[in-house]
């Protein structure tokens, strides 16, 4: 299974699909109810048996909109819906280019999701499926299985040390520098 694409979770989570196409973004807007314990920010484990993999960042909106970003900052997005009251489905299409830029295909993801009773976990289950380009697949491969803890707000806390002291200990550390820490 392709690391990058099953980190793209559960994506691992479902633009729904019909034998006749791509369902209207209405109708999953009509299936993601407001108060569905599932919509917001989670920090999505699509490796639980690893102990020293990366987190993905996920989001789950209450227009059905799904989007997973990666510690690597791949980026993908997928569509979920209501399944119940603490379950949902989730299909993620990510497409594919060859180093020359060529379509080769696209892998979906489908995801069934039960948030846990303390709306701060979920468990997933997930199947991805590789379709070539000229449209053949050899099916579903899985179920791998997905984890998730919802990311909470905390306000700022009593500094240790300034900010030059704290990128001052990454000096000559690639990727670790003031520019790339997000500020709000």
């Amino acid at each position: 299974m392709h690391p990058r694409l099953l980190g793209s979770f559960v994506v691992v989570l479902l633009v729904a699909m019909t034998a006749s196409g791509l369902r209207s973004g209405a109708a999953a807007q009509d299936t993601a109810p407001q108060g569905h314990p599932l919509i917001g920010t989670w920090l999505a484990d699509t490796n639980p048996d690893a102990s020293d993999n990366a987190l993905d960042t996920v989001s789950f909106t209450a227009d059905g909109t799904f989007t997973n970003v990666e510690a690597g900052g791949f980026v993908s997005l997928g569509a979920w819906e209501a399944t119940g009251e603490r379950t949902a489905n989730l299909t993620i299409v990510a497409y594919e280019l060859d180093e020359e830029g060529n379509n080769v295909g696209s892998t979906t993801l489908r995801v069934s999701i039960e948030v846990g009773a303390d709306s701060n976990s979920f468990a997933a289950d997930v199947t991805i499926e590789f379709i070539q380009a000229d449209g053949t697949s050899n099916g579903e491969a899985g179920p791998a299985i997905v984890t998730g803890e919802r990311l909470g707000v905390e306000g700022p806390g009593t500094p240790a040390m300034t900010l030059d002291e704290y990128f001052g200990q990454f000096e000559g550390q690639e990727g670790r520098n003031a520019e790339a820490t997000p500020v709000p």
